[in-house]
């Protein structure tokens, strides 16, 4: 198997299982305690079970499994570390998280009681007041508590606890928006190598024009992710304007398309999220046309004004709306919202659409959302903060009128993922600056 692209060499999977492992460990010994004391957590109580695992499942354990039904308690008993204390169906003392990590492992077996008696005793024993479980109303990544095992809990610590049972929605906030040393560089990497899988896509070795389709580009990305060792945590979608026209994917690829990519790698916990566009040269051409090339131009400068107002402590919402103001009085409309039924564009008007989001852990990260004060769509997220050392995902889109094309519009999809420093914006890996060309 082939484990690189552009001479970027991907780690196998025992380097990979390592380096995860290891993360993990670091992560719920030096991050989680100051994200549970903020908010006065005195236990993170996950309940996981076979096939049905919770969304943090990887972030707190090695092994994959779940078991019957897991429990994972993470106490705040004073020192610099949280107490880890699992109960589990199956013996964990092999596992390569819980094995080296945590303080101590109950197993219970396929007993009559299960997890009962272990679950209520261990509380007990250690008596929290604010006992925080993974329910959200709108943030999913914080809501993997099912009804059921809510249930089981509440009628096993009985009314006592059940009453000190706050949402982790914050708490894992935090923690998430925080880094160990040893992520950012794997982080980096990962960029790294998904800027060169789309990039690669969008070249003569994968574009045969007048026989190559926008599907044909999607499988060989899919292929080519598995080669890699990756997953993928959303399909890769290509598109293609013609002329102001939005080409289907099954139609050959032709002289003067404009192609873009929206795609990300999924490799150990973390998650990327890039576009990438490309220009298909006509005879005689060496680069796009006077009015394509100012349409990538114009996505740049929007870029560079919306990111101007990212400052650590800044809410997402309020971030949107400074940018826009200022982009209306250069003459751009708003875009409606993404995923709406309204037609995203008017015939030869400038409009921009901004839908930023924390990346990282997911695609579409449980960090400050820069967008449109719309909590049904995204939760609290868009009046969350912006936070110093966490990664985002500066999405956006430009449409911009092209004279060779009649004053037709040609739209720029805008997506690149940066560090938010004190001083500001940091991309990760160098931005796009100008067309791919084949």
């Amino acid at each position: 198997m082939d484990r690189s692209i552009a001479g970027l060499k991907v780690p196998g999977e025992k380097e990979r299982i390592e380096t995860r492992n290891d993360i993990v460990m670091k992560r719920l010994d030096t991050l989680l305690i100051p994200a549970m004391r903020k908010h006065g957590i005195d236990l993170w109580l996950v309940f996981s079970r076979e096939w049905n695992a919770d969304p943090v499942h990887f972030e707190i354990q090695g092994d994959p499994h779940a078991g019957v039904r897991n429990a994972y308690l993470f106490f705040d008993r004073g020192g610099d570390k949280p107490e880890k204390v699992v109960i589990a169906s199956h013996s964990l003392k092999k596992d390569p998280v819980i094995g080296k990590s945590y303080d101590e492992m109950i197993q219970y077996g396929y007993t009559a009681d299960g997890i009962r008696p272990y679950i209520k005793k261990v509380v007990e024993a250690r008596d929290p007041m604010k006992i925080a479980v993974n329910c959200s109303p709108t943030i999913t990544m914080a809501d993997g508590l099912t009804w059921t095992l809510r249930k089981f809990l509440e009628d096993e610590l009985g009314p006592k606890y059940a009453a000190r049972m706050v949402t982790s929605e914050l708490l894992l906030r935090d923690w998430r928006e925080s880094h160990v040393p040893e992520e950012y560089p794997v982080y980096k990497d990962l960029c790294k190598w998904t800027v060169a899988w789309e990039e690669e896509a969008f070249s003569k070795s994968v574009i045969k024009v007048g026989k190559t389709t926008a599907d044909d580009i999607h499988w060989w990305m899919r292929e080519k992710a598995l080669e890699l060792g990756c997953t993928l945590e959303f399909l890769p979608s290509i598109s293609i304007q013609r002329e102001g026209i939005s080409v289907p994917s099954s139609e050959v690829i032709k002289p003067g398309d404009v192609l873009s990519v929206d795609a990300g790698l999924h490799w150990i916990n973390f998650s990327t999220d890039y576009k990438r566009k490309v220009y298909i040269l006509k005879p005689g051409e060496t680069r796009p046309p006077a009015g394509i090339r100012k349409a990538f131009e114009d996505s740049l400068k929007v870029a560079d004004i919306l990111t101007s107002k990212w400052k650590p402590g800044a809410l997402g919402y309020k971030v949107f709306e400074e940018a826009m103001e200022e982009l209306r009085k250069i003459g751009y409309i708003d875009a409606p919202p993404p995923a709406t039924l309204t037609p995203t564009t008017k015939e030869g008007v400038p409009e921009v659409g901004i839908y930023c989001h924390s990346v990282g852990y997911n695609t579409h990260g449980i960090g400050a959302r820069v967008a449109i004060n719309t909590p049904f769509a995204w939760g609290d997220r868009v009046r969350w903060p912006l936070v110093v050392d966490d990664w985002y995902s500066v999405e956006l889109h430009v449409v911009t009128p092209v004279p060779e094309w009649g004053g037709k519009t040609l739209r720029i999809p805008y997506e690149e993922s940066v560090c938010l420093t004190d001083r500001g914006v940091e991309y990760i890996v160098p931005r796009q600056k100008e067309f791919l060309v084949v």
